[in-house]
């Protein structure tokens, strides 16, 4: 007899195991269907010579008691088995520039992140104060970023450009480069990002920042084990390469690389979209539809370098 899941989720990113643990946790039958040898999306690690390095999560926002994240570790059940270290609060970041000796602080707390870059821009205190009230200011038009349940959002704000509110706020260049200092974090160009995006990474940092140290594959391990102890069925290397429709369209299952079928009544994808569309098929989707999204530009890609410091060598920084 075929196993039927409840909910089956393609891809073992963030979003799709905590969306699979929150299902689990009330009860649902959950499969989650993950195509590589580690779980956890951007969460993954690699090790050299037996030293671990982050792929993209090196540090997170919003975790001390009461604050966002830490409300939803709390419900994931993870957050008292997480090793975290706290990043210095007068610097979790430091921005630099070419010649420029001056390493620019981005600072835990409203307050503190003001007095520590006033002393690098002693004319732009007021216009400072004016970027942080307008962070918390946008970031309280999403409730489900402030965990508290409703669903209304404010258009208006989702159409503030990111420059182009900082060109409104100082005239100041460096100023200007040292706060967009943090869009690695959210992997966007200034021309391109939408304020809100801006707001919402930084005000996570600002509140508080912590690395974890162990890597950030300690979260998607913990959700893994979580999983598991709500009765779910967690697969590696099970890569999707088919969907299968009934006769009235309806998606009934999945089949992976390896030929096995997996039975749900409905499913998550937490995979790239236009490898989904492409899945589902252009013949079930309207072709404006289709077109429109195969035709979406990636978002700007980074490139990074891992260095292995000689002990001693400099001082520590966080």
């Amino acid at each position: 007899m075929k196993k039927q899941y409840d909910i089956l989720v393609i891809g073992s990113g963030l979003g799709g195991l905590v969306s699979a643990l929150i299902l689990a946790k009330e009860g649902m039958k959950v499969c989650v269907l993950e195509k590589n040898n580690q779980y956890g999306g951007n969460l993954q690690t690699f090790s050299r010579d037996k030293l671990i390095f982050d792929t993209g999560v090196h540090y997170l926002g919003g975790l001390s008691k009461g604050q966002n994240l830490h409300c939803f570790f709390s419900y994931l059940e993870i957050i008292d088995d997480l090793e975290l270290q706290k990043m210095d609060e007068n610097g979790y970041d430091k921005i630099t520039f070419g010649n420029d000796e001056i390493e620019y602080p981005h600072a835990q707390g409203y307050d503190n992140f003001i007095k520590q870059l006033s002393e690098c821009f002693p004319d732009e205190k007021e216009n400072l104060e004016i970027y942080c009230e307008e962070i918390q200011r946008v970031c309280n038009y999403f409730p489900r970023y402030n965990v508290v349940g409703q669903n209304n959002y404010n258009e208006e704000i989702l159409h503030l450009n990111t420059r182009r509110f900082l060109e409104s706020i100082t005239s100041d260049k460096k100023l200007q480069a040292v706060l967009l200092g943090s869009n690695f974090l959210y992997g966007g160009d200034s021309e391109n990002i939408p304020f809100y995006v801006h707001a919402l990474t930084v005000n996570s940092y600002i509140q508080s920042a912590y690395k974890c140290v162990k890597g950030g594959s300690q979260i998607s391990k913990l959700l893994i084990r979580k999983l598991r102890e709500y009765g779910a069925d967690v697969y590696k290397h099970s890569e999707v390469s088919e969907m299968i429709f009934n006769e009235n369209n309806i998606l009934n299952s999945v089949k992976t690389v390896q030929g096995k079928e997996y039975f749900a009544k409905q499913f998550i994808s937490n995979i790239e979209i236009r490898s989904v569309v492409k899945l589902i098929g252009e013949n079930r989707l309207r072709k404006s539809f289709f077109n429109r999204i195969l035709s979406w530009e990636p978002v700007s890609s980074c490139f990074s370098v891992y260095l292995v410091l000689k002990p001693n060598s400099i001082p520590n920084f966080n």
